[in-house]
């Protein structure tokens, strides 16, 4: 069976799941293929770590279980089951049984190079829907990132690859104050809305800018906030993300709408479903010059005072590292996870 996170696994979870080779592991759990022996089928098994560091990391792991559960929907992993076992005294472990996807995430194709503008109105379409019903639930995702997306494929007739949306890791309900030290934030630094950046509370309208960001990474072929956690995350707090010229007019529209600074001035996720059905429809192929997308730190620092750049430095600083006495690792917590 071998060791996830350091601990040994029962040959049964649950009495009914058999471990298989291991998909995929992160800071918080590992997901291997399993096989539930009850309806004899393969499933995909997250087993989180045996023992959370602290209260808020094992809070995380009962929310995401609690979350999934709730959400059915086609562009959202689907969860069947969970459970506990316990490989040692006074360490329970959570464990949860999902469908089992064929296909990679978004992260994997990207490596060869943008996608066609048709294929990303389609998953984008495909991600919309998904946050429009999680949205409709006031649950909000808030680590929207090429890694979370996976492009299942069917072997069916007539059915074509779908995205859908995994890890609820660090999802919550809107409105609902952060399981966080105050002025920290959690997400993945190229892909934080301007508000988790900051270390605020987030809505629905935060999920739309990541999901902006994806999308224009989808078709430029590179990241709008490259570099390292810090410039990264400060970036979009004093520029915009500059929507390439050699997109349609439809889509530079949409994207320019997706990622306005202020939560307020994007637009509203039905309209973004709207509008991506319409140019999956009306999109014709064409070449996308990539490396339009990619934002200039210091061009952008250098556009404000010194003083507003500091300020803003000061804010993305005490809002990744918890504190305001300075940086630790310069990573955003939790860790990305399986």
């Amino acid at each position: 069976m071998g060791e996830t996170a350091g601990i040994a696994e029962p040959k049964l979870l649950g009495g009914r799941y058999s471990l298989g080779t291991l998909i995929g592991r992160g800071g918080m759990a590992a997901v291997h293929r399993g096989h539930d022996q009850f309806l004899d089928r393969e499933v995909a098994i997250k087993i989180f770590r045996a023992a959370a560091v602290d209260q808020a990391d094992a809070d995380r792991q009962e929310a995401e279980i609690r979350t999934l559960a709730a959400l059915n929907h086609p562009s959202l992993v689907t969860v069947l089951d969970a459970g506990v076992f316990v490989p040692r005294p006074e360490t329970p472990t959570i464990f949860l049984v999902m469908e089992l996807l064929s296909g990679d995430n978004l992260q994997s194709h990207l490596k060869h190079g943008p996608l066609s503008p048709g294929s990303v109105a389609r998953l984008g379409t495909d991600l919309a829907e998904g946050l429009s019903y999680l949205g409709e639930r006031r649950v909000v995702h808030r680590d929207i990132k090429p890694g979370n997306i996976l492009l299942a494929e069917y072997s069916h007739r007539n059915q074509r690859t779908r995205a859908k949306l995994i890890d609820f890791g660090i999802a919550q309900l809107a409105g609902k104050p952060q399981s966080l030290t105050p002025g920290t934030t959690t997400g993945t630094a190229p892909y934080l809305s301007p508000e988790q950046a900051n270390g605020e509370d987030v809505g629905p309208p935060s999920d739309i800018y990541s999901l902006g960001l994806v999308l224009i990474e989808c078709l430029t072929g590179e990241r709008v906030f490259p570099g390292d956690a810090i410039p990264s995350a400060m970036a979009r707090l004093i520029n915009d993300p500059r929507v390439p010229e050699s997109l349609s007019r439809d889509w530079r529209s949409l994207l320019t709408s997706m990622t306005a600074r202020e939560p307020y001035d994007r637009i509203d996720i039905a309209d973004v479903v709207a509008q991506l059905e319409w140019i999956a429809a009306t999109e014709l192929p064409h070449e996308i010059v990539p490396a339009r997308a990619r934002v200039s730190i210091a061009a952008a620092a250098s556009a404000y005072s010194a003083a507003a750049s500091a300020a803003a430095a000061r804010s993305v600083i005490a809002a990744l590292s918890g504190s305001s006495g300075g940086l630790a690792s310069g990573r955003i917590t939790p860790a990305a996870s399986a």
